[in-house]
């Protein structure tokens, strides 16, 4: 979502018109977003709140789409404990499935360890999750974006945290965010796959991961990726536009992407 229809707390210019569009004529409109910090009604809330029709089920995070797949690998989870490293939201989304969050000496002996965004991060943390995953603990993380643009400039993100318990442990987590295949198998659950396109702004998560699934992509420049980025980078888009309002330089091609 951001630098693709917004940036920030500001619409990019044209995107609440395009997504008008699209759904007037038929298109369905899915937000992807490895951020799971918000749940899928707080990112349409503030999408609405900008201008951007969307609903929460136009919204797929990368915290829900590790809840669904768990669900999906598992018959029960009834008595299955996980320790989680990350907010709120990824927390309510973990506990949805059935499984009981554990803390201190019992997250030593989890199920699982499931890791994302957390400002608040702190070694012990990343002891007991190593203590856990070396008892037998499955491993999933929400992203592996190491760094994400601020005010004070680039700052460490998922996968820094993520770096530092995979190299205590010695394992290697299972990924649900963009370019990994899980959060675009729970979006194609919703959609027709001979039909869609993948837009987005990066081209290591949006562009790379829409190619993973076997979907058409689109790069935008509205957000993290200049033009000049594409000349030594071996990730290419099928097509490159400037914003999503050249979508209507000729939209009728969309049928055929």
């Amino acid at each position: 979502m951001d630098g693709v229809v917004y940036v920030g707390g500001n619409p990019i210019k044209g995107s609440s018109d395009t997504i008008k569009y699209l759904k007037e004529n038929g298109k369905t409109v899915l937000f992807l977003t490895n951020d799971p910090r918000r749940s899928p009604s707080e990112y349409a809330d503030k999408l609405r709140s900008i201008g951007i029709q969307a609903c929460s089920e136009d919204v797929i995070t990368s915290a829900m789409a590790i809840a669904q797949h768990i669900r999906e690998e598992h018959n029960s989870l009834e008595n299955m404990t996980a320790y989680v490293i990350g907010g709120n939201n990824l927390r309510n989304q973990i506990r949805s499935t059935g499984i009981t969050i554990v803390s201190g000496e019992e997250g030593k002996y989890a199920d699982f360890v499931i890791l994302g965004s957390h400002p608040d991060f702190h070694y012990n943390e990343m002891k007991i999750a190593t203590l856990a995953l070396r008892n037998g603990a499955d491993f999933y993380a929400t992203n592996r974006d190491p760094a994400y643009p601020s005010e004070e400039g680039h700052i460490p993100a998922t996968g820094a945290i993520l770096a530092s318990v995979e190299i205590a442990s010695g394992k290697k987590a299972k990924v649900a965010g963009k370019p990994e295949n899980i959060i675009f198998e729970v979006a194609l659950e919703r959609v027709n796959k001979d039909k869609i396109v993948m837009i987005g702004d990066r081209l290591d998560t949006d562009i790379q991961g829409g190619k993973n699934a076997g979907l058409s992509t689109i790069l935008v420049l509205s957000g993290s990726t200049k033009r000049k980025d594409l000349i030594d980078s071996e990730i290419k888009p099928d097509y490159i536009i400037n914003d999503l309002r050249d979508l209507f330089v000729d939209i009728s091609n969309l049928e055929n992407l």
